[in-house]
């Protein structure tokens, strides 16, 4: 009895997670990013459910033992100490935008609540310069070169997209700039969470790894049950895709992508979401055609749909993170709870359902499970097109 509850506390409140996740994000498109920010993602009760799953979550997978299968422990570890950094991150850590003209000096910038605050520092924008492409006006880079000042010391710093400054334990990053001349630096103090994220990350990229070499697995059973040269095809086949659409990313080295994108993350990044998309994909066409086969055809199409299901999941978080450490690297903010952001990460946590069908009684049913899939793809789907056509936000060219 004690069990059902926290497994009814655990799974509700993130199915409760993901449905006000999917609302904020149309809040966002239709009273701005202030109002979604205020009322849903920073807000007390949201704030609470992720405790709520986590703390009922973690009793949960030790009433049921899982603290003796290390690889499947850690991944759930991992994503608490993720959400504990991140509550780091929102008690204690500083973001916001400073816009300087050259020659013009300031030690206040703007929070991202629209106030005004004070920097143990000073900055002067000695030269903002708009790099072209060599024979074009195409934008290559935008570089400022500002002065730090703070104790009687200074000291020159040049910033531009994916090269930032540092004084005193804050971050300064390129973000925009206007035809007047002026430069807009973001600016980030997090002296405690991104340590404790990063830690989670790296946690979760191992466990991952290893969850492949642990025995008595839902993947090992499900890859047992089938020729293993299916999934093999149909992953190899995903990948050609990838590459196939990749190519100018590849092959071209993104000469003609905007600064802030010509870096090597982008294309581990694109590819590891981009192959799992195919891989749910492959799961949606299997889901579709193991509703109409009789029960024995459709139980083993369940059992390739696993085994594509874990590389899957795993592939869109990595690539979904890996995307979280190169926005910190670029804009000075891991999380930023941009539409596409929060859409991959609803993506994740619904297809993340497929791997707990210990817990999940009702996807141990072939049918339900193809079902679940096909119903599933919406996310992806939603994810890849619905952002870009109807939510917007920083990823919308994605």
């Amino acid at each position: 009895m004690k069990d059902k509850a926290l497994k009814i506390l655990s799974f509700g409140s993130m199915a409760i997670i993901i449905i006000a996740m999917m609302v904020a994000t149309v809040f966002e498109k239709t009273h701005g990013t202030s109002f979604a920010l205020a009322h849903f993602y920073h807000s007390p009760w949201f704030i609470a459910l992720w405790m709520l799953a986590v703390v009922c979550g973690s009793i949960y997978l030790y009433s049921r033992h899982m603290h003796k299968t290390p690889a499947t422990m850690g991944l759930h570890l991992a994503f608490v100490i993720i959400l504990a950094g991140a509550l780091v991150t929102h008690i204690g850590g500083k973001n916001g935008y400073i816009t300087l003209l050259p020659g013009e000096e300031s030690s206040e910038y703007e929070t991202e609540d629209g106030e005004h605050a004070s920097l143990p520092f000073s900055i002067t924008l000695k030269n903002f310069e708009v790099v072209h492409y060599e024979g074009s006006k195409a934008p290559k880079d935008f570089v400022s070169t500002v002065v730090l000042k703070k104790d009687g010391r200074s000291e020159e710093s040049v910033i531009s997209m994916n090269k930032i400054g540092r004084i005193d334990g804050w971050r300064l990053y390129q973000a925009d700039y206007d035809s007047d001349g002026s430069s807009t630096l973001a600016l980030s103090n997090d002296p405690w969470g991104i340590g404790i994220t990063y830690t989670g990350y790296l946690l979760l990229l191992l466990s991952m790894i290893a969850f492949f070499f642990q025995k008595n697995t839902g993947f090992r059973a499900a890859l047992s049950q089938i020729k293993g040269w299916v999934p093999a095809v149909i992953g190899v086949a995903c990948l050609a895709g990838v590459l196939i659409m990749m190519r100018r990313f590849i092959f071209t080295g993104g000469k003609e992508m905007m600064p802030v994108l010509r870096t090597p993350l982008l294309q581990v990044h694109v590819i590891s979401i981009v192959l799992a998309y195919f891989m749910f994909f492959a799961t949606m066409i299997i889901g579709i055609a193991g509703v109409a086969a009789r029960k024995e055809v459709s139980l083993r199409l369940k059992n390739i749909s696993l085994t594509l299901l874990y590389p899957a999941v795993f592939l869109i978080t990595f690539g979904t993170f890996l995307g979280a450490v190169w926005a910190n690297i670029s804009w000075g903010n891991y999380w930023s709870w941009d539409p596409k952001e929060t859409w991959a990460l609803i993506t994740i946590l619904i297809y993340a359902a497929t791997l707990h069908q210990g817990s999940l009684s009702f996807l141990s049913k072939p049918r339900a499970f193809h079902i679940y899939c096909i119903i599933a793809f919406l996310s992806v789907l939603i994810t890849y097109f619905g952002v870009n056509m109807l939510l917007g936000g920083v990823h919308s060219y994605a």
